[in-house]
């Protein structure tokens, strides 16, 4: 029998120190060392975390390879939500915009002309292929000659496309996955095997595009290109507790070590950095907030444990070098949040800061449900500003692997409150198979929470960087991040995916149109315009009726015209600027003396909103809890 193999691991030893009930429990590192050659690897991870494989939704044995997995086709010819350019009919945007079409994420190069379809067709005969293949291995099929037959074909396609250059490329990759084009040894091919040859190929293939990689969190949270580029201009300083790291290729403008630690040393900090915060530069990694910098503490001993003292010191490290948004990939084994984070964020050196910065925390990589419920000190305010964020998969369903919240609960006064449930400050983000710089100038794919927690990380950047003033109303950021996501699982807030998946472009949208403050169309002239948000003269009532008025849109269309919106949140508020009219994309608008891009991306949920009409990509929101 053909050994289990995984590919692509990134999960470290979650050991703790034991102590007395008033002692701090070691957290423990859960970011561990980078796979810089993510192939077929044998063995078990560690004790702890088990035999993690990043194709989850399958259980023990991994009976069902090859149809559970959307990895390598599920069970139809679609090849299934692993490809990067899935969900959309164009890469990130997708055709949300009815208009004025799809905006080029690349300045330059011919990505949507050519490698774009190319990777349309290529993912669905890819998953033609593996459902085939997994129909052979099973024994419910004996057609191996039309199976190599396809391969045959799939592979002159794909020198024809690359060139001859690409022959060695294949030839190495089918060696490396033991693919042998033979008749007799084709159905001994694992699905493991076969989807790691292809992600090779799609990774390899898109290095030598000289283009940033597309990669399939992208769809799965809606971002894109143009929210950072409606995001412009200003930046977010992020900070990072991970490992010590003696060199910098993490695709990053502004990365620094600041202190802790240099005796635990590895590149963890500069890959999960890398889905925050790497350049669009025509090469490796794009991180969802590419504008931000990112500051790196330490907090970690020789074995990769650490305890409150360090923690805290490094938090308030962070702060000094005015992070807004700070990203821990640590944790006690089998919780989402220990006991232990209480005597942190209620320290008294933190707690007169929690409203100044967004805690965005791992939930960690057991697999477990969490049951013990955190006791919050007594006096002490339970703050608002921290993010809890598990794992899922391509398919949208919880990885194998996560962490999820429970029941449990944050008991203030040795109480239980509904809204101090651990799942109303729990969303999931993509977290298998993530793409990120492997900090030694290329680029490499991992697993774990602490690879979807950066993409949570880097949204908050992008909020912070479009609106500046929420870097002071932490609450308010986290309140925006979680309403905004989109609804997995039960409906409304549940135990297992919190308020579910991370939706970058709801996040970067209004939470509510009826709830706006809204001004009639402006015109277009390249003037700044007034608005004040206390005296409103139009209504959401108002510009629905208007959107619904037939020839109304036509009409903005040629007039130029745009919306100047706000919306309150909390004790703070947003505001929004939307293009009415294809002549003003790309194009800024100055309101209140504050310029900013227009933000197209918004018009689709606007019409949809007057309409009536739910968009594919628009998030359903669980009711909120009262906080």
């Amino acid at each position: 029998m053909l050994r289990k193999w995984l590919l692509a691991t990134a999960i470290s030893v979650s050991a703790i120190a034991g102590g007395n009930g008033a002692s701090f429990a070691k957290q423990q590192d859960q970011g561990g060392p980078i796979d810089q050659t993510y192939g077929v690897k044998g063995g078990t991870l560690d004790p702890y975390y088990g035999d993690i494989n990043p194709f989850s939704d399958v259980g023990p044995g991994y009976e069902n390879y090859g149809k559970a997995s959307p990895f390598w086709g599920n069970v139809t010819p679609a090849w299934g939500d692993i490809n990067p350019f899935a969900k959309t009919d164009q890469p990130f945007y997708g055709n949300t915009d009815p208009f004025w079409g799809t905006v080029n994420p690349y300045g330059n190069g011919q990505f949507l002309p050519t490698v774009f379809p190319y990777w349309q067709a290529n993912g669905p005969q890819w998953g033609g292929i593996n459902v085939l293949w997994t129909d052979i291995e099973n024994g419910h099929s004996l057609n191996v000659l039309q199976l190599l037959l396809e391969l045959t074909d799939f592979t002159l396609e794909t020198v024809t496309f690359w060139g001859a250059e690409i022959t060695q490329i294949l030839t190495d990759l089918l060696t490396k996955f033991q693919i042998d084009l033979n008749i007799l040894l084709l159905p001994l091919v694992d699905a493991e095997h076969r989807s790691g040859f292809y992600l090779n190929l799609y990774d390899r293939t898109m290095e030598d595009t000289k283009l940033d990689h597309v990669d399939w969190w992208m769809a799965s949270t809606h971002w894109s290109p143009q929210l950072v580029q409606a995001a412009v201009p200003g930046g977010t300083t992020i900070g990072v507790l991970d490992a010590y790291n003696t060199r910098n290729y993490s695709d990053i403008r502004n990365f620094k070590f600041i202190g802790g630690n240099q005796s635990y040393v590895n590149d963890h900090g500069p890959a999960s950095g890398s889905l925050m915060a790497a350049m669009e530069d025509n090469t490796g990694v794009m991180g969802a907030a590419p504008n931000s910098n990112v500051r790196v503490y330490n907090p970690f001993d020789a074995t990769g444990a650490t305890g409150a003292r360090e923690i805290t010191k490094g938090m308030l490290k962070l702060y000094d070098q005015h992070a807004t948004v700070m990203n821990a990939s640590m944790g006690t084994a089998g919780q989402t949040l220990s006991n232990e984070w209480a005597d942190v964020l209620a320290s008294a050196s933190l707690s007169d800061k929690n409203h100044n910065y967004v805690l965005v925390k791992a939930a960690g990589n057991d697999g477990t449900a969490q049951i013990q419920n955190i006791k919050w000190p007594a006096g002490a305010t339970l703050p608002g500003n921290v993010i809890l964020v598990g794992s899922s998969t391509p398919s949208n369903g919880i990885s194998r692997f996560s962490n999820t919240p429970g029941e449990a609960c944050i008991l203030v006064n040795n109480a239980c409150q509904e809204q101090n449930k651990l799942k109303y400050r729990y969303l999931v983000a993509p977290g298998e198979l993530i793409l990120v710089q492997d900090n030694q100038g290329s680029s490499t794919r991992m697993t774990g929470t602490s690879y979807a927690a950066p993409q949570v990380s880097g949204t908050v950047a992008l909020l912070q960087t479009r609106w500046p003033q929420l870097k002071q109303y932490a609450d308010e950021t986290v309140q925006i991040v979680l309403q905004s996501a989109t609804d997995l699982g039960d409906p409304g807030v549940d135990p297992v995916y919190g308020w579910g998946m991370l939706n970058v472009e709801g996040a970067m949208s209004p939470l509510n149109m009826d709830n706006l403050i809204v001004f009639q169309p402006f015109t277009y002239n390249g003037k700044n315009v007034n608005a004040d948000r206390n005296n409103p003269n139009w209504t959401p009532a108002a510009l629905k009726a208007a959107i619904q008025t037939p020839g109304q849109l036509q009409q903005w269309e040629q007039q130029g015209a745009f919306l100047v919106v706000f919306e309150n949140v909390g004790y703070t508020w947003r505001d929004f600027i939307i293009p009415l009219s294809s002549t003003l994309i790309n194009k800024t608008q100055a309101v209140n003396h504050d310029k900013h891009p227009f933000q197209a991306y918004i018009y689709q949920r606007l019409l949809d909103w007057a309409q009536g009409t739910k968009a594919k990509h628009r998030p359903h929101r669980p009711h909120m809890h009262k906080r």
